[in-house]
C-alpha cells in the first residue's frame, strides 16, 4: 500500500479524533492536514503508522487548543461546531457516535487542560493508560492523574465521560420525543407546555458568536428559558424545522427568518436539562444537507 493510500485510509479516524479534541470540525480538518504534511515529508520508516498518526494528531490538536486558549475573545457562550447528518444511524458514516462526541461533553471539555482532555478522549476510545502515556510522552501514573482530575471536573458539571453503560436506543427515543414536543410548543407559543418539558435546573446556551442575535449569557430556569424560546420563535412568521442527528444524538435544524439554528438537547429525569442552539454561521460548515421543512418537526 502506498504512503498516500495508507494515510487516506486513516484520515476519517484522525479527523474524528481531532474533532473530539477541538470541538471544531474545521479546525480538526486543518490539524489532520498538517499531520498529512508531516507524514508525507518526514515520517520515513515508521514501524507503526497508525500509532504514529494518532500520536501526531493528538499532539497537534493539543497545540491548537493551547493557541485557542491564548487567543480566545469569543462573544457569548461557546458551543462546539455541530456535526449534523440527516438521521441516525447515518451519523456512523461521518464519525463514530459516543459520549465524547456529544455537545454536552465538548462544551464542558473546554474547562479541562489540553492533556486532561486528550486522556479522557483516548480513554473513551479504548486506549489504556500505558498507551496514552506513549502518545503524550508522560508516565502512566501521570496519565491516570490527568484522567482522575478530568473526570472529577466533568462529573461536577454533569458531562458524560464515556465510561458508563447507557441504553442508547432508549435514551435517543426519549430525547427525540422531548425535542419534537419542544419544537411544537415553541412554534405554537405555548408557554405552559414548554415549561412542563423543562427540568427545574434547565440551562439554555445560545451561540451566535457575535454574528447572530443571541443571548450573551446562559439562561437559567424553566420560566426564563421558555419565555426566551417563545420570544425568539415568535419573531418570525417564516419557520421551518427538520429532525437530524447532531453529534450522534437527536437534534434539529431550525430556520427563523432565514437564520439557521442547529439545536440539540440533553435530558435528565425525563425532562430537558440543557438546550444547545448554534446559530453562528461560521460553525455551520459541518452541517450536511439542505435546510428544508420536515412534517415530523415543523
Amino acid at each position: 500500500m502506498s504512503r498516500e493510500a495508507l494515510f487516506e485510509g486513516q484520515r476519517g479516524r484522525l479527523t474524528a479524533l481531532a474533532y473530539r479534541m477541538l470541538g471544531s470540525w474545521t479546525d480538526a480538518e486543518d490539524v489532520v492536514q498538517d499531520v498529512a504534511v508531516e507524514w508525507w515529508v518526514g515520517a520515513d520508516d515508521v514501524a507503526n503508522p497508525g500509532g504514529w498518526l494518532t500520536r501526531t494528531t493528538v499532539r497537534r490538536a493539543i497545540d491548537a487548543l493551547r493557541r485557542r486558549q491564548r487567543e480566545s475573545s469569543y462573544v457569548g457562550p461557546w458551543l462546539p461546531e455541530p456535526v449534523v447528518v440527516d438521521r441516525q444511524p447515518a451519523a456512523a458514516d461521518l464519525v463514530e457516535a459516543g459520549e465524547t462526541l456529544s455537545t454536552a461533553f465538548l462544551m464542558i471539555a473546554e474547562t479541562l487542560t489540553p492533556p486532561q482532555r486528550a486522556v479522557v478522549v483516548l480513554r473513551s476510545l479504548g486506549y489504556r493508560h500505558d498507551e496514552i502515556a506513549g502518545v503524550l510522552d508522560i508516565t502512566p501514573a501521570a496519565a491516570r492523574q490527568h484522567h482522575a482530575r478530568a473526570v472529577r471536573t466533568l462529573d461536577r458539571h454533569g458531562a458524560p465521560t464515556g465510561n458508563g453503560a447507557v441504553d442508547r436506543a432508549g435514551d435517543e427515543a426519549v430525547t427525540r420525543s422531548l425535542l419534537v414536543a419542544f419544537l411544537s410548543a415553541a412554534r405554537d407559543g405555548d408557554l405552559d407546555a414548554l415549561v412542563a418539558l423543562l427540568h427545574d435546573d434547565v440551562v439554555a446556551y445560545n451561540d451566535g458568536g457575535g454574528r447572530r442575535r443571541a443571548a450573551r449569557n446562559p439562561l437559567f430556569g424553566p420560566a426564563k428559558v421558555a419565555r426566551f424560546v417563545i420570544a425568539v420563535s415568535g419573531m418570525s412568521a417564516r419557520r421551518a424545522a427538520r429532525l437530524v442527528t447532531v453529534n450522534g444524538t437527536p437534534g434539529a435544524i431550525v430556520t427563523l427568518a432565514g437564520a439557521v439554528h442547529v439545536i440539540s438537547i440533553q435530558v435528565r429525569d425525563g425532562r430537558i436539562h440543557r438546550i444547545f442552539d448554534v446559530s453562528n454561521p461560521d460553525k455551520h460548515g459541518a452541517v450536511r444537507g439542505p435546510v428544508a421543512p420536515d412534517p415530523a418537526a415543523a
